[in-house]
């Protein structure tokens, strides 16, 4: 669940929320059914969405390192989507980037592929867009943004 979440209820050991303290669990609940069919649909479609961007990298300056780096970018670029789906369904924004956006960054660093990241990455959102409905790629988007700046100009 959202951190914050967690904490609020921490917090309020022994006493009720007030009206403000409740406002952000309002918020989760109100935006769950599009949270969750965001998440059912990148559970669905993900793999495609993956492989419809390294498709369209091939035919970029990346073609080389799709070649060599092919099954590591699916498996990562996988990997990348299901971690955004958890965040999306718990709503988690903070854990996303605390939990995986600074270990991926590291890992990218240092191997020097930064530059190919962020075009990956970039092209997986457009495939987001023409898949999703609106406010789901904007969701989904979000996160990918969290990822771009990460790899552009560092935490």
């Amino acid at each position: 669940m959202n951190k914050v979440l967690l904490e609020s209820i921490k917090e309020s050991d022994g006493r009720y929320l007030s009206d403000i303290e409740l406002r952000p669990f309002a918020q989760f609940v109100a935006s769950y059914e599009t949270r969750f069919t965001t998440y059912a649909i990148l559970k669905e479609k993900g793999k495609s969405l993956v492989l419809n961007s390294l498709r369209r990298l091939m035919q970029t300056s990346h073609r080389k390192v799709i070649t060599e780096h092919g099954s590591k970018c699916q498996r990562d670029m996988t990997y990348t989507l299901q971690c955004i789906a958890q965040a999306i369904l718990m709503d988690n924004p903070k854990g996303f980037m605390e939990e995986y956006v600074l270990w991926m960054q590291n890992i990218t660093r240092a191997l020097h592929k930064e530059t190919s990241a962020i075009d990956a990455y970039r092209t997986l959102q457009q495939e987001v867009l023409a898949t999703f409905p609106a406010e789901g790629a904007l969701m989904i988007n979000g996160y990918l943004d969290q990822m771009i700046q990460a790899f552009s100009d560092g935490l």
